[in-house]
């Protein structure tokens, strides 16, 4: 009887260390998220044999792995760069795969971030970049998506702002004039809208608003405190909202509050626990409403809202803010 006590308390004494080490670890991370599954739900699309298919596809992984503090081994990495430098055209804008050759300030925001996170941004013709993205300006002050589609929108605005700063060409903006034009989609509410006059404000609109304005220098103080009165309203700080949260609009909120110069009002528990409600345990990807089956790109969305609050491994730099 002795020796099978003996035995008992010589394999807890054992097993102690490992189980505190489990322990520490579970609470490094809080313990919320299975990342390993994360991890292999991410992977799958490295299976596919045209692997990375397109420049979204290619984000997806890289910005994913490297926020859960993962490396991408140098084979990968060389190939991911050469797929989206595929994607650049003559007129220096980029598509979404290199199938397609037309090129829209979108693509080419989430190709210059893709780069920028794996510290190869000067692989491309950065001059190039510049003057496509100069070439999209419109008369009244915003930037259309493409050379093909060159209507004005706000967030096409906002791309290409964001573009052209990455590669040192804000002086390419007519300021005064984007000012005016963003300027024209705030509401009442104090919060900016996709559309100008009257409308519904958003978290997403009014991010892109502030960045802009930011960019440009000409945030005005009172415009920023009527941001914060308009976000104080969504579920993202308003744990009473009857809104359905939504993942965009919650890393968009976020960031608003960031832009404003107001990240002390980000309520991290309010982001956290949405993010284990549209967490999937069985694959470990997260889905882009409650109840939803998860997608990469939603995953993707998510574990950039975990960076935001310091609930990711990995520090990844805050590079581009799509």
């Amino acid at each position: 009887m002795f020796q099978v006590i003996a035995t008992v308390v010589l394999i807890a004494a054992l097993a102690a260390p490992a189980l505190a080490k489990e322990k520490a670890k579970g609470k490094a991370n809080g313990g919320e998220f299975d990342f390993k599954k994360t991890s292999q739900f991410i992977r799958e699309m490295e299976g596919r044999p045209d692997f990375p298919v397109a420049t979204v596809i290619a984000n997806d992984y890289v910005y994913t792995l490297l926020a859960m503090g993962e490396k991408i081994d140098a084979g990968r990495q060389n190939a991911i760069i050469v797929n989206v430098k595929l994607g650049q055209q003559k007129n220096g804008g980029f598509t979404p795969d290199k199938t397609n050759k037309n090129a829209s300030i979108l693509y080419t925001d989430v190709a210059l971030e893709t780069l920028s996170l794996l510290n190869a941004g000067n692989a491309i013709d950065r001059a190039k970049v510049k003057s496509f993205a100069a070439s999209l300006k419109n008369a009244d002050g915003g930037f259309g998506f493409s050379q093909e589609a060159k209507k004005s929108s706000l967030a096409t605005t906002y791309y290409a702002v964001h573009v052209l700063k990455a590669v040192n060409g804000i002086d390419a903006v007519e300021k005064a004039k984007t000012v005016e034009y963003v300027k024209a989609f705030a509401k009442k509410d104090g919060g900016f809208g996709p559309e100008k006059g009257t409308g519904v404000a958003n978290a997403r609109s009014t991010y892109m608003a502030a960045y802009v304005l930011n960019a440009l220098g000409a945030l005005d103080e009172a415009t920023a405190k009527k941001a914060v009165q308009f976000l104080e309203k969504t579920p993202y700080l308003d744990k009473k909202s009857k809104e359905r949260p939504d993942l965009d609009e919650q890393l968009y909120a976020i960031r608003a509050l960031r832009e404003v110069g107001a990240g002390n009002r980000v309520d991290k528990a309010i982001a956290l626990n949405f993010m284990k409600r549209l967490y999937i345990k069985v694959n470990g990807g997260f889905g882009p409403l409650e109840g939803y089956g998860s997608t990469p790109d939603s995953t993707t969305t998510a574990l950039r809202i975990l960076s935001e609050i310091g609930k990711a491994k990995g520090a990844v730099p805050l590079v581009a803010k799509r």
